[in-house]
């Protein structure tokens, strides 16, 4: 059982595939912050934390100790602003400008260099976002 911050978000990032330059640019956290926190030298705050979790498609409760350990992978590992504005039925532009003013609950966007944006769309919270069934037929999914 992980029962260590830096188990528990190692265990998440292994789950989602994720590197951590992965998760520095998804989170805005630099990749020395992320090296602390998976060699338990330091802990996130909150905010931090909520990101991690968003970002690798695990709980806020479960990073911090109180939650069950995800127990399978996502069907979906990555979904892009235009798949994912195409199963809602809106324009990228919509996608793009809810995740940059946080409008949207199943993504971020963090600034990139220049005037370009890093997205990333948490697949397990689009799915409740859109809905099961929606997302299961769009992405072509049984179950």
């Amino acid at each position: 059982m992980t029962t260590t911050f830096a188990e528990r978000l190692k265990n998440a990032m292994e789950q989602a595939n994720v590197s951590q330059s992965d998760l520095s640019r998804r989170t805005g956290a630099s990749k020395a912050a992320i090296s602390q926190y998976l060699s338990g030298k330091n802990t996130p705050n909150m905010e931090r934390i909520a990101a991690l979790a968003n970002a690798t498609g695990v709980t806020l409760d479960y990073l911090i100790g109180y939650g069950a350990a995800p127990d399978t992978e996502p069907p979906i590992k990555k979904i892009s602003v235009k798949e994912a504005a195409r199963c809602m039925g809106k324009s990228d532009q919509f996608v793009r400008i809810g995740l940059q003013r946080g409008l949207l609950p199943f993504g971020r966007a963090v600034p990139g260099t220049g005037t370009c944006w890093n997205y990333y769309i948490n697949p397990a919270k689009f799915k409740e976002f859109v809905g099961a069934e929606q997302f299961n037929a769009f992405f072509g999914l049984t179950a």
